[in-house]
């Protein structure tokens, strides 16, 4: 266990470091899932480890028979308590990231409940703003103000980005990452690549309803220029114009991107070495159990 449980806890870092690659690489809708991937091992990665030094740590030997847990359990006693107070900050962090995204998710709910037309709620409200509320009922949410600013082809355009996010579901994968983040914050960089990812994905949607990349990014562009100086959207929803705008914009005005899955063996050998390393522990701790309970 001395060495599994320190290489199992260094993963998540190796998973993060491997997050930029993917997005540069595989085409928006496949580098989202398999960043939710690395999120989710990272996660399990982190927590598993954390409980086993804990437990390992904190764990006392049976009465006379010191030198054969020890031979079972080399972890040093001083690392149990350092382990449990880390997995219960991490729990902390969790259900405060949990709480903050229902607090959040019910400061909207006034409108899904809104007169609208279909999935389409048109505020009446100057502030150009378009975002995709997801929930029960989900709501394309939209100023009068964007309207008036975009012509009625790039309206089409945003929509169909914003219907993109809610049919596809990204509210799930974005809440994963948030997840992940609030257990280990060294998986915050995931949480980022996959927030441009969902954005991405949805802009390469919307160019494929709308028939036109070009068309697709001018319509990111004068959103863009319209909104600029003006109150962000809310932190609960997929909003239009909240990441990496410029890029975004480059990106529809180039071909469509399709993946390349020889490079991404980094993620692959760092996933390897974690499940390798979760398994080795699970079998260290089925050793330990059987030196606390000859």
């Amino acid at each position: 266990m001395y060495f599994t449980v320190y290489l199992l806890l260094l993963t998540p870092a190796a998973l993060a470091a491997t997050g930029p690659g993917l997005t540069r690489r595989l085409a928006p809708a496949a580098a989202v899932r398999a960043l939710a991937c690395l999120a989710a091992a990272g996660t399990l990665a982190t927590l598993w480890a954390l409980a086993a030094l804990a437990l390992a740590g904190l764990a006392h030997p049976p009465q006379g028979d010191e030198t054969a847990f020890a031979a079972a359990d080399p972890v040093p006693r001083c690392l149990g308590p350092i382990a449990a107070t880390l997995l219960a900050t991490a729990a902390v962090r969790l259900a405060l990231t949990t709480w903050r995204r229902h607090r959040d998710g019910q400061a909207l709910a006034g409108l899904r409940h809104a007169p609208a037309a279909g999935d389409l709620l048109v505020l009446p409200e100057e502030r150009p703003d378009a975002f995709a509320l997801p929930g029960h009922p989900a709501r394309i949410v939209v100023t009068a103000g964007m309207l008036r600013a975009l012509p009625a082809a790039e309206r089409a355009a945003l929509l169909a980005h914003e219907r993109a996010h809610l049919t596809h579901r990204h509210h799930r994968y974005a809440a994963l990452a948030q997840a992940a983040a609030a257990v280990n914050p060294l998986l915050g960089r995931l949480r980022e690549e996959l927030a441009f990812g969902l954005e991405r994905w949805a802009d390469e949607t919307a160019a494929e309803a709308v028939g036109s990349r070009q068309l697709a990014g001018r319509a990111l562009a004068r959103a863009a220029l319209a909104t600029t100086g003006c109150v962000p959207s809310p932190p609960a929803t997929l909003a239009y114009l909240r990441h990496r705008i410029t890029a975004r914009v480059g990106a529809l005005r180039a071909p469509r991107p399709v993946s390349h899955w020889p490079h991404v063996w980094p993620a692959a050998a760092a996933l390897g070495v974690a499940s390798a390393a979760a398994g080795d522990l699970a079998f260290a701790l089925v050793r330990l159990l059987n030196a606390l309970a000859p």
